[in-house]
């Protein structure tokens, strides 16, 4: 009787070691290859990455239709050629280049060049020949980004200054010869949208309302403009 009450005890004694044994091993398994919890500094380095600072160069070329509204002498002035014209005479194109220097914050630098023509204009009975006015000037301006869909379709808000060079040359019906010229610097809102193709090439529409009014037409300016942009 005492040899089994003894064996009896010994195998008791025998399983609670194997059954401790079998649960620190599990233990230290789950333990081992259990991922560790993010870190407070590994998100702050995230988020310090997101906004973080850095230089990627763009080319620019787009299409720029002008616009000349709100009343004033002259508001029926169009565009010299139609967009095959135009696009062979190179007419309304504006070319620079795009800076971007943060997710949210970019800055444009372009020339621009703008011609219409129109048949009439306010004061003046009849003309010999059609008026015809031109502009160039240089934009500057800064874009702040809203992402929609993540590195690939963002909206932006535009605000920038123009330094502008105009003039507008017609003929009378008695043949005397007119040519008027501007210099004028004006500060302009816009927004747009631009489509990231890939880490490199992207698409672009925007629109940019100028200030006032131009010293030669009396009426307000403003480009409509869809192009496409290379990093380098």
């Amino acid at each position: 009787m005492k040899r089994i009450i003894f064996l009896s005890s010994l195998l008791l004694i025998l399983s609670n070691q194997s059954f401790a044994q079998a649960f620190d091993e599990e233990r230290n398994s789950v333990a081992r290859y259990q991922p560790p919890l993010p870190s407070i500094y590994t998100i702050q380095v995230k988020t310090a990455s997101e906004e973080a600072f850095y230089f990627k160069p763009f080319l620019s070329i787009e299409y720029s239709a002008p616009s000349i509204s709100g009343g004033g002498d002259n508001v029926n002035f169009k565009t010299s050629h139609r967009l095959s014209g135009q696009v062979r005479e190179f007419q309304n194109f504006a070319v620079g280049g795009h800076f971007r220097v943060q997710k949210y914050l970019g800055f444009n630098f372009n020339w621009q060049q703008s011609e219409m023509d129109n048949t009439s204009l306010y004061g003046i009975s009849s003309l010999a020949r059609q008026a015809n006015f031109k502009m160039s000037h240089y934009n500057f301006s800064a874009l702040i980004f809203a992402p929609v869909v993540p590195n690939t379709f963002e909206i932006f808000a535009e605000l920038g200054v123009a330094d502008m060079n105009s003039k507008i040359d017609y003929v009378q019906s008695n043949g005397d010869s007119v040519n008027r010229r501007a210099h004028e610097t004006k500060a302009f809102l816009g927004g747009g949208a631009q489509i990231n193709l890939n880490k490199t090439n992207a698409v672009r529409m925007s629109f940019q309302k100028y200030s006032g009014n131009l010293a030669l037409m009396h009426s307000n300016y403003s480009t409509f403009r869809i192009g496409y942009l290379h990093a380098f």
